[in-house]
């Protein structure tokens, strides 16, 4: 306090024209610091929710309320707050009323906008974690400089009474400090952010960086600022010091609590997320074209409940590859049209059985269950609901049609397990670990089914104006993995899996193709088939120079009838040979025998050489000419071998896939003939519901347009929506595996029912 002698009211006037002594007050200080750091969290809070800065993007209004929120806390609460509240500290005289500070509206008002003009665009120049530069954090933390040291200016600027004057050279220095500030404070954050390593305790660190910038620069300014007094009768429109006071601190206040919502929003996910690691949850794998994940913005992946758990029947009754249940799920999402239109009458269902309430992600989860502890009867199908139901809040959170939701993975993957947890097999990333037990269920631990999908340019641009932005898995994956309670390791592996599995449904190339057919029987799921690891919908294979056999090659393979690869590689060595007559024979014998010891190669296994010839030639769908158009047909020459059931796969590229899970993969393919039959299957087997809930009404109809009987005037249904009863309607024509495990199971002497 500056020791000064204390002037009487009626030597005022004396008194204008020159400096009037001044002092501040410690309580005032701390508490505009404080209403600085509030506002520059809150401003990180909401940078931090920020998706994309691309202009397609931007239309979202969600990123715009997003940078004009965190203008407005950055630019209203820790620069516009602060400094009236920090000039409040400032007391004048010996703290006379009439001594005291007033301001101008005109000018207060102005200086309100500046600072969040200002600052907008500084956070527009920085963008997000896809954008932010050096350069960039340069230019925004100047702009943000100004923008405090512009506010301050013209903060004064509206001080009616006084006349202020500085010295340039610490003027000169605020500037510098107000700008330095900025530029560590945004670097620092988008360091942080572009890494989702921005933890809040380091968001705290950085907010308070942005706050000493901010009162650094006001307290350097105003230490040396000298107030001349131009009037002792201040104007009649002149705001109060302790009513601009009031005002800020309330507008304060309001922003304090909605950073405390924020935080309890905040906490609310991350307890959600812990509960969601014990239940069957839905998820997104989506990637742009530079094979970024789709996260939000708070670095989670989407999500949504189907149950709380997969409820068992049997002792046999797991929810994996090889349970009926999850084969129609992986059907419905190669083919979702066939499901579209009776989502709303599964969810009027469910919510008249009580399963789900009107409540968001409340589930009656006891009226699953009998008295006796046992699933109801209606199980399955209500599982199967629920799954359609979650897959259609999952488009609507993404604001996408459930049709381009993506397709389902084709594993499930176990959650609640850390690295220490896995099993040593996939630590050791050893090759006896098959698909099968990998994607095993563990008891008493959740799982997720994700649905893979690579979208284009415009289409991410669209998700992202929903509120979502992407990510290198490698950034995203330590705090998705934390979240999930899964191990870091094991959710990389299998997003780069899914990443690849996303570019397209693996199918044969057309032509004549050698394919080896290795099966074994199964404790789990009957029996299991020998696939590759990259396309597990898929037989180890090598494709030979022939668009197709020409009538006497078949008639050549059937000399070799049940003999098998040693044997076969013998006679076409020898076939092969110039003491062959044949010109023709010698050719064929000659390429076929460089691809079948290709395949051996490929396999890299002794028990190869066992597994017998398939003369006959197999059908196999296979590409089309275009990727529209539809599929066409390649022939399969197959050796095919029964493996004891202890029998692991060899090399490191291939697994023992369940059968059953095999064949359902050969009915997805692109214009695949099964789907409309698995359509019409699917709302014959929901008819009764849909009889039960009558026309439903509550959400979009966005089923085809029925055609009308010119005669009858009765309303015709499309195919997608007619309910069949005829057996021989539902029967699906058998695929390529079935014909090649009848042939196996017929040479081990089994009958074929």
């Amino acid at each position: 306090m500056n020791n000064t002698t204390v002037i009487p009211p009626g030597e005022m006037r004396h008194m204008e024209g020159h400096i009037v002594p001044k002092y501040f007050n410690a309580g005032f200080v701390v508490l505009s610091y404080l209403i600085s750091y509030l506002g520059a969290m809150t401003t990180l809070e909401l940078l931090m929710r920020r998706t994309s800065m691309r202009r397609e993007s931007m239309r979202g209004l969600y990123n715009w309320f997003l940078l004009l929120g965190a203008s407005i806390s950055m630019g209203g609460i820790a620069i516009w707050s602060m400094h009236f509240i920090g000039n409040y500290a400032i007391t004048l005289g010996h703290g006379e009323a009439y001594l005291q500070i007033v301001y101008s509206p005109g000018f207060t008002a102005l200086s309100f906008f500046i600072p969040i003009t200002v600052t907008f665009l500084a956070f527009a120049a920085v963008g997000t974690d896809e954008f932010a530069s050096m350069p960039r954090v340069v230019i925004g933390g100047i702009l943000a400089g100004f923008g405090i040291c512009g506010m301050h200016y013209m903060g004064q600027t509206g001080i009616t009474n006084y006349t202020c004057e500085y010295r340039l050279g610490f003027v000169l220095l605020s500037v510098l400090i107000a700008c330095v500030a900025c530029i560590v404070a945004l670097g620092t954050f988008f360091v942080f952010f572009s890494s989702w390593n921005a933890a809040l305790w380091k968001r705290a660190l950085t907010a308070n960086v942005l706050a000493i910038g901010v009162s650094g620069m006001h307290w350097l300014a105003s230490s040396e600022t000298e107030y001349k007094l131009k009037t002792s009768v201040p104007s009649k429109n002149a705001l109060s010091p302790l009513g601009t006071v009031i005002a800020v601190i309330v507008f304060a206040v309001i922003a304090c609590l909605g950073l405390i919502s924020f935080a309890l929003l905040s906490q609310a996910k991350r307890v959600q997320f812990a509960r969601r690691a014990r239940q069957v949850t839905l998820t997104t794998a989506i990637f742009n074209n530079e094979g970024k994940l789709l996260v939000a913005p708070d670095g989670m992946i989407p999500t949504r409940k189907v149950t709380n758990a997969y409820l068992e029947r049997s002792v046999n009754d797991q929810f994996g590859v090889s349970n009926p249940i999850f084969h129609w799920i992986f059907r419905t999402t190669f083919n979702w049209a066939s499901i579209i239109d009776l989502i709303p009458t599964m969810r009027a269902h469910l919510r008249r059985t009580g399963i789900i309430t009107h409540r968001i992600g409340a589930t009656g989860e006891r009226k699953l269950l009998k008295e006796s502890g046992t699933p109801i009867d209606d199980y399955l199908m209500i599982f199967r609901e629920l799954f359609c139901v979650a897959a259609a809040d999952l488009a609507k959170d993404l604001k996408q049609p459930v049709e381009r939701l993506g397709m389902l993975f084709d594993d499930v993957v176990s959650v609640g397990l850390k690295d220490g947890k896995e099993s040593k097999g996939k630590r050791k990333g050893s090759s006896a670990v098959d698909v099968e037990q990998v994607s095993k269920p563990v008891e008493g631990k959740g799982q997720l089914l994700f649905l893979v999908k690579i979208v284009s340019g415009r289409e991410a641009d669209q998700i992202q104006a929903a509120g979502f932005r992407f990510s290198p898995v490698a950034k995203v994956a330590p705090f998705i993995s934390s979240s999930l309670i899964i191990g870091q390791s094991d959710l990389i592996r299998r997003l780069d899996m899914m990443r690849e599995y996303g570019t397209g449904y693996q199918i044969l190339d057309q032509g004549v193709h050698i394919a080896f057919f290795a099966i074994r029987a199964s404790m789990a799921s009957g029996f299991d088939v020998l696939s590759r690891k990259d396309a597990k919908n898929q037989l180890p294979t090598v494709q030979l120079p022939y668009d197709s056999l020409e009538p006497w090659q078949v008639d050549y393979l059937k000399t070799m009838e049940n003999l098998n690869v040693a044997a076969c590689i013998k006679h076409l060595r020898k076939a092969s040979l110039p003491s062959n007559p044949s010109a023709m024979e010698r050719q064929f014998a000659g390429t076929f025998v460089i691809n079948l010891e290709a395949l051996r190669d490929e396999i890299d296994d002794v028990f190869f050489n066992d597994a017998v010839l398939i003369a006959e030639p197999i059908k196999a769908p296979c590409r089309g000419h275009t990727d529209d158009s539809p599929p066409s047909t390649a022939q399969l020459i197959a050796f095919r071998i029964f493996v004891p059931v202890h029998g692991r796969a060899p090399g490191t590229r291939l697994a023992f896939t369940p059968l059953n899970f095999f064949k359902v993969q050969q009915q997805v393919y692109h214009h695949s003939e099964y789907h409309e039959t698995f359509a019409l299957k699917t709302h014959r087997e929901f008819a009764p519901f849909v009889e039960l809930i009558g026309p439903i009404s509550t959400e979009k109809d966005t089923r085809p347009s029925a055609e009308v009987d010119d005669e009858t005037g009765t309303e015709l249904l499309p195919k997608s929506r007619l309910f069949v009863s005829a057996t021989d309607q539902e029967l699906e024509p058998k695929t390529f595996v079935d014909e090649l495990f009848e042939i196996c199971i017929k040479a081990q002497g089994y009958i074929v029912r």
